[in-house]
């Protein structure tokens, strides 16, 4: 199970990695935080609904990244298998935010600040970085359900 778990923190912090090739505007597209540096001339009350989400995806990466180190370094203190599945169950639910809020950007958007306040900001533009990103979550969410499922050895 241990090697699902490592895995699983490879593909979890993947994608804050290929969100660099975003940056460069690359043929792929600017991932999911791509549009964070369009903008960069603009106050923050004119900033477009992608520059926020794209502020929200960087969060999420953020978090993906240092739960993925977290799954790294806890090999060296040699986890029981109960408290393996435990952290495998808390990554299922690490894992599942970035696909959330994708699918919420991409299908409905999300309200976002404006110069008059609050605004439902429209649906974000889909390439093909950012669906490999989602893609790799995804592929971290299900090693680590089921590592969270795996039956514990028995003991003699």
């Amino acid at each position: 199970m241990n090697d699902r778990l490592t895995w699983a923190a490879a593909l979890l912090m993947l994608p804050f990695f290929l969100q660099l090739l975003g940056f460069g505007q690359t043929f792929l597209g600017g991932g999911l935080c791509g549009s964070l540096i369009a903008g960069r001339d603009l106050t923050l009350d004119q900033q477009p609904p992608g520059f926020w989400y794209a502020l929200l995806f960087m969060l999420l990466l953020a978090g993906q990244l240092a739960y993925g180190g977290v799954l790294l370094l806890s090999r060296l203190l040699e986890p029981t298998p109960a408290s393996q599945r435990a952290l495998a169950r808390v990554g299922v639910c690490v894992a599942l935010l970035l696909p959330a809020a994708f699918l919420l950007t991409r299908l409905t958007g999300l309200p976002t600040p404006g110069p008059l306040g609050w605004q439902w900001g429209e649906r974000a533009g889909l390439d093909v970085l950012s669906l490999l990103m989602v893609g790799a979550t995804l592929a971290a969410g299900g090693l680590m359900a089921r590592a969270s499922r795996a039956p514990s050895p028995q003991s003699p």
